[in-house]
């Protein structure tokens, strides 16, 4: 569980990137989680340590290990 600190620095972050062009996927992203709150280990620790390069990578500008998302379907057959 977050300390009452930490939740409200949360809550601040939360609503300053509802009121950006990033809401919708914010919304979504917490959709997703609010739906496996049940599940005790929806991530591993190995998705999380994936999860958070993602982000710092894509914060920090560096695109090298995304692909645009037409080659995913070409790859994925969609």
């Amino acid at each position: 569980m977050m300390e009452r600190e930490n939740l409200e620095n949360l809550f601040e972050k939360v609503e300053t990137i509802a009121h950006g062009p990033h809401a919708e996927l914010l919304n979504k992203l917490v959709d997703l989680l609010y739906e496996r709150v049940e599940e005790p280990e929806y991530f591993s620790p190995e998705d999380m340590a994936a999860i958070e390069e993602g982000m710092q990578a894509s914060l920090s500008g560096d695109r090298s290990q995304f692909i645009p998302w037409e080659d995913l379907k070409k790859e994925l057959d969609l």
